[in-house]
């Protein structure tokens, strides 16, 4: 299946999961995240741009580094993909 065709589904699929089911009250990934980047603040924070810097690359690196680790775990699963 062409990577256009199943960002789309994907995508559709996605937005009809939200409209039937709404956000989770617990578990939801974009709250994960922010726990996530807090926590990486508290242990990383100065009053210095370069730590600030390094603060941003530790959270979008890490974000990044999943979502492609996650892409290449179903690569060969369409259905995987989609979803």
């Amino acid at each position: 299946m062409r990577a256009g065709r199943v960002f789309a589904y994907g995508a559709a699929a996605g937005l009809l999961g939200d409209l039937l089911l709404g956000d989770p009250r617990r578990g939801h990934p974009v709250a994960a995240f922010g726990r996530a980047a807090g926590a990486v603040e508290r242990v990383l924070w100065r009053d210095h741009r370069g730590w600030g810097a390094l603060h941003t690359v530790v959270c979008a690196g890490g974000a990044a580094v999943l979502g492609s680790a996650a892409a290449h775990a179903v690569r060969r699963s369409p259905a995987a993909s989609v979803a």
